[in-house]
């Protein structure tokens, strides 16, 4: 009887044993596989963490390049901006220098005009298609021939022209009331009262009275006048004279 039990006490520690071998080979199996699914995770964390990292640096590269064309846009615009003010600083000194040469060129103009007009006035002369104060009566009848009526010291030639001699036989003053002869400016009857300043400069003197406008010149010498009258803007008669 003692013999048979401890057959079975042997019996059941060997079965116990062989139990405990399975467990252990079945942890060992267990463990295998969680730590291989623990790999496989990890390697798939790493695997996203790789992709989120290239994602994250080709966003920067993008970032980078944006902002480089950003930056060339902007230093494009800055340079446009620079180039269209020099252009307009280089147009406003183009036309500040034309102005003034302009200005320089109306000045030396002015003086200019200034100039003749005082050399004109100096030089005036006073006659009438030619004939001046003081030209004797034989030069007279030369260029006019003989008068058409004579009334005292006054005498008519062709066309109206009008001549006053004085005591000496000699010119005193010569008029005319028709647009047939000039002055050596080129002034006639019937040219136009504001056409004066243009020809003969301003006048000496000038009186109006009952709608008649009188132009007095004087001569170079200051000898002799010449006196143009004017009505409703027209010439109407010029006196050539002694004074």
């Amino acid at each position: 009887m003692k013999k048979t039990f401890a057959l079975l006490m042997l019996a059941t520690m060997l079965f116990s044993v062989g139990c405990g071998n399975q467990a252990q080979d079945a942890a060992k199996d267990a463990q295998q596989k969680v730590e291989q699914k623990a790999d496989e995770a990890k390697a798939k964390v790493d695997e996203a963490k790789d992709k989120a990292n290239q994602m994250a640096d080709d966003a920067a590269k993008k970032a980078d390049e944006m902002k480089a064309d950003a930056n060339a846009k902007v230093d494009e615009a800055k340079d446009a901006a620079n180039k269209a003010a020099d252009d307009a600083t280089a147009k406003v000194d183009e036309m500040k220098s034309d102005a003034d040469k302009m200005a320089k060129d109306a000045a030396a103009k002015v003086d200019e005009m200034a100039t003749d007009m005082t050399s004109m006035m100096n030089e005036r002369v006073i006659a009438l298609n030619g004939i001046k104060p003081g030209t004797s009566l034989e030069e007279l009848k030369t260029v006019f021939g003989e008068a058409t009526s004579v009334d005292g010291n006054t005498m008519t030639f062709a066309d109206g022209f009008k001549v006053v001699l004085d005591g000496a036989n000699k010119v005193k003053s010569i008029s005319t009331i028709v647009d047939a002869f000039e002055t050596p400016e080129g002034v006639y009857v019937g040219a136009s009262e504001y056409s004066l300043n243009d020809y003969c400069g301003p006048a000496d003197s000038v009186r109006v009275a009952n709608g008649v406008a009188e132009y007095e010149y004087n001569s170079g010498d200051k000898k002799s006048i010449v006196v143009y009258k004017a009505q409703n803007g027209v010439i109407t008669e010029i006196i050539c004279s002694l004074k």
